[in-house]
């Protein structure tokens, strides 16, 4: 199963459990942020699958999960 983590600048502020969840914390993301990062350029997907505590995850673009 994979989930994500949601990090800002490199730290992880969330764990989103499906694609549905992320795209609704980018959301919140975006809503709460609209001065000073609107477009959430300081936010960083971590992948993570089944063997994500081996390989430690893969960073995917956070453009597919923005509308």
């Amino acid at each position: 199963m994979t989930h994500y983590d949601v990090l800002v600048d490199g730290k992880r502020l969330r764990r989103a459990g499906s694609s549905g969840e992320l795209r609704t914390l980018l959301e919140k993301y975006r809503e709460d942020h609209r001065e000073d990062d609107p477009d959430a350029v300081h936010v960083q997907i971590l992948e993570r699958g089944p063997l994500s505590w081996l390989v430690g995850g893969k960073l995917v673009e956070r453009e597919q999960f923005l509308d």
